[in-house]
């Protein structure tokens, strides 16, 4: 009689094929397959660092989103960056990297420390950049309240560039427009925004702000498993939701006053939400070492 041996061989083929799937989920999981998003300012290079991380690249990675096309040995610190990385051999390794830019377009005036783009104020420290009214510049940076906090400002040569703004979408003006930092957005009514996403616009530049042709949310190209960010945290809305500013990571709180707008930190996320420390959605002790290892 040969049913039984029939069934152990298929018991068997069944826990083989089961185990390696089971495998491949847990390391999907834990950010091996899904990558773990990183956002921040570099601060210095070699390979690159952004929040604290020690990032290893391909010097010829192409960069998405940059305005002239370049590669990952063409970043300098100040940029702006949104990295899907891995760990690989307990390192960091980027696998896609994207340039992120809160604004580019032309100047249209200038302060103590400070110039405007495309209807937003942004502060440049004690030195202004050597830059004139009507120059195209390219603002790497943080947004803080309504204004971007550069890290690096760009001159750019010509003027046959798209305006762009990339920041956190909270609610409309008065007369119901769409609005982010102090930039008004034209040409484009999206049905479809919630509070505290990600936008990318992009346009012909104004005054006050830019007329768009296009506009997309969220600053990866792919699934991310946990997002480490680096930003200022918006005032929080009447319902209580505040956020990470470019970040499009959100949160609520019964105590307004608690939100601290005038330090940058560094907060993790997952699936659209700020998470605490060891509060991931993924199971185990590999998840809250991920935390731990990216400092929140």
């Amino acid at each position: 009689m040969v049913l039984f041996p029939r069934i152990l061989a298929a018991f068997l083929i069944a826990l083989w094929v089961y185990a390696p799937a089971q495998g491949r989920s847990e390391e999907e999981r834990e950010g091996g397959i899904i990558g773990t998003g990183i956002v921040g300012t570099i601060t210095h290079l070699g390979s690159i660092h952004v929040n604290g991380l020690h990032i290893q690249v391909d010097d010829m990675m192409p960069i998405s989103g940059s305005v002239e096309p370049m590669s990952a040995g063409d970043l300098e610190p100040g940029h702006t960056v949104a990295i899907v990385a891995e760990r690989v051999d307990d390192g960091w390794h980027a696998r896609h990297i994207r340039q992120v830019f809160p604004l580019v377009g032309q100047v249209t005036d200038f302060g103590d420390g400070e110039l405007a783009v495309l209807g937003t104020r942004v502060t440049v420290g004690e030195t202004l950049p050597d830059l004139l009214v009507g120059d195209w510049v390219a603002v790497s940076g943080l947004w803080q309240e309504k204004a971007v906090r550069a890290s690096r400002i760009e001159r750019l040569t010509g003027t046959e560039y798209q305006a762009r703004i990339s920041g956190t979408y909270l609610s409309s003006d008065q007369n119901g427009a769409l609005v982010i930092g102090s930039s008004l957005i034209s040409g484009i009514s999206p049905q479809h925004l919630q509070s505290g996403d990600l936008v990318r616009v992009y346009g012909e530049p104004g005054p006050s702000g830019i007329e768009a042709t296009r506009l997309e949310t969220g600053l990866f190209d792919e699934t991310v498993g946990i997002i480490q960010v680096q930003g200022y945290y918006s005032a929080p809305q009447p319902d209580g939701l505040y956020t990470v500013l470019g970040s499009g990571l959100v949160a609520y709180t019964e105590r307004p006053e608690m939100i601290d707008q005038n330090d940058s930190v560094i907060r993790c996320g997952q699936t659209g939400r700020l998470i605490d420390s060891g509060v991931a959605d993924q199971d185990g002790n590999d998840a809250r070492d991920l935390q731990a290892e990216l400092g929140c």
